[in-house]
Order: C-alpha cells, then structure tokens, then sequence
C-alpha cells in the first residue's frame, strides 16, 4: 500500500485548511480592508507588461530588496526576500534544526511556527503568557537558557493577542537568551516600535517582516528576513534558488516606491482598529484587550454563540477552539461600514 512510504511522524497531522471565503462580511484573516488605488494598479499593470516571462526571476531579490531598505531603513546587505513570513519562517527552521532540535515559542501565538518545527522533526518548547497575555521577561529568559533551544521566536506585535513586549525587553531576551532569537514583527507599521536597527548590534537576532497587513498585498506572498551577515549567510544555504516569482517582486517595488500611500493607508487602518476596540469595549459581557496590530482580541462566555449567530448573518471572524483562547474571538479591521455591521450584530446576540 503507498501509505507504506508515508512518514509516520507526520501521520496525525491536519493540513492547514482556510476553509470557505463566500461571505458578505469577512474579518478574519487580519488583511488589510484597503484595495489598490486606480492609480496605484495602473502603475502596476505598466510594469508587469514588461517582465520578461520567459525568464527565471532574480533569485536575490535585488531591487525589491532595495525598495524594501529604503522603507524600513535598513541596507538590503542584511535582508532577504521570501513568500511571506511563512516560507521565511520554515527556511529559518530548515537552516538550524537537527532532528529533536528544540524551538521554544508563546502560547499563545502564531501557529505556523510549531508546525514547521515538527514537521521538521523538532521538538516545540512552550512558554506562557499571563491571563492578560502579557509575558514575565526574566521568566521566559530562565526557562529559555533551561530548556536549551536553538531557537525562541515570537511574534511583537503578537499574533493573535495585538499585545506588545517593550523593546527594552525584547533587547534583554536577545542579549541573555543563549539561543537564536527570531522576532517576527509582521504587524509592526501599525505598532511603530521595532528592533530592526539592531540588528547588527547582536549575532542572535533575526527580524521578520511581511507586506501582507499594512501594505495590503497579502495576494502578493511577500516578507522579508532582516539579520547579520553571519546568519544570513547560513539561511541562504537553504534558500530555494528562485523562491519570490518576478511578478510579486516586479508588484511589490511598485507598491514600496508608493510610501506617502502605504502612510496613509496604515493611518486609516489604525483608525478602524481604535475605533472598533472602543466601542467593543462598551458592551456588556466582553472583555477587550489592548492592541496594537490591526485587529482586536475579546473574549466572553458565550464566544461560541456570537460566533455561530455571526456565521447566521454572513459574518466571519476568527474563533479559537481551544486551550488559552477558547473563549476568545479575533476580528480584524475593517471598513467602518464592516466594522458597525459586526458590532451591530454583536450588540443584538446580547
């Protein structure tokens, strides 16, 4: 039988299903609410027509790196291109765990990294946050140096909690930590404090950054790993010689020479995030947390019910089945009129 040749360590796994998209409201998936501009998909349309499609993209990234340097403000030497954070993730993982390796992560956080380490054949070390999901430093930095992973990553802003670590105290995990520390600041433009200018101030730190929230090119599979020329060099071993294909890179300089646009178009995201976390806040039952991503976390006793009665109504946002987040629903930012649409049917379930 084919099963035969299948891995048996993997053999419990469930692949990772997005499940159905058809609904009139969709708040779920933390991507950006705002499409491209006429303007903006002219310009688009214009450079794609002159890519060169019989020919293998760059495999570096080049220019798109240097578009992306001249916005973060850091020299593309220490930068490189991926399909999203998620492929950068797992060549990050590829690069540095053996089999049995340990990756220490939050809980609770983004998912993806405990998948790709056991699909690696690592093994995922979790530390908790508190019951408001804030974390204890010098904790995390004992059970850390403890435990012995290669690896600690976490997400700041964090993923799906919108709550925050003080860059002091990211600085004080990367400079006790006797581990690879990876901080993937995929919701960063809508918090606006990183530690990508440190990078080459420490040999343990990686920075991960994506174009699928702020600059809304979520269709695009578009990130960035940013680190010292001494790491850099060992992922690149790993690297997938063509991984970013010509026209998501020939896409994304267009979009990143655009940055009055990119300003603006966080600016009103923010507002809808600050607007849906106030009003959330005033109704009975809901416990809202602080954020400073692009969507707000709130958690209630009937979290199952307003979900369905949500699906009901062709509603969708994020809820959490379980562990931590049992009790807990995710919504992204929308339109005004999509974020009082939910709100509207929130307050009406009671």
């Amino acid at each position: 039988m084919i099963q035969s040749l299948f891995r048996e360590d993997i053999k419990d796994f469930i692949p990772y299903e997005v499940g159905e998209q058809n609904y009139k409201v969709r708040l779920d998936a933390n991507e950006s609410f705002i499409g491209f501009s006429e303007e903006l998909k002219n310009k688009i349309c214009l450079a794609v027509r002159n890519i060169d499609f019989n020919r293998y993209p760059d495999p570096d990234s080049k220019k798109l790196c240097s578009f992306y340097s001249d916005y973060c403000g850091v020299s593309k030497e220490y930068m490189m291109a991926g399909n999203g954070s998620d492929e950068l993730i797992q060549i990050i993982v590829n690069a540095f765990l053996n089999k049995d390796d340990k990756i220490a992560v939050i809980n609770p956080d983004f998912t993806m990294y405990k998948v790709y380490t056991e699909v690696r054949g690592g093994k995922v070390i979790t530390l908790s946050s508190n019951e408001n999901f804030n974390l204890d430093v010098d904790s995390i930095i004992e059970k850390v140096n403890n435990k012995k992973p290669k690896i600690l990553i976490l997400s700041n802003p964090n993923n799906p909690t919108g709550a925050v670590i003080p860059k002091k105290d990211i600085l004080k995990i990367v400079e006790k930590c006797k581990c690879i520390v990876v901080i993937d600041e995929a919701y960063v433009d809508f918090y606006g404090k990183t530690v990508i200018d440190q990078i080459s101030n420490y040999e343990n730190l990686i920075v991960l950054r994506t174009c699928s929230k702020a600059l809304g090119s979520a269709a695009l599979r578009l990130g960035f790993l940013i680190t010292n020329k001494l790491l850099l060099k060992e992922i690149k071993k790993v690297k997938p010689p063509f991984n970013v294909n010509s026209v998501s890179q020939t896409i994304g300089e267009v979009i990143l020479k655009n940055k009055k646009y990119i300003k603006e178009c966080i600016n009103r995201i923010i507002q809808e995030r600050d607007y849906l976390y106030e009003v959330l806040s005033k109704i009975d039952g809901l416990k809202v947390y602080p954020t400073e991503a692009n969507f707000v976390l709130f958690e209630s006793e009937n979290a199952e019910e307003i979900n369905r009665y949500l699906l009901e109504k062709g509603i969708k946002i994020r809820k959490f089945k379980d562990g931590r987040l049992k009790n807990c629903l995710r919504i992204t930012a929308g339109t005004r009129e999509e974020n009082r649409v939910v709100i509207k049917e929130i307050e009406e379930r009671g």
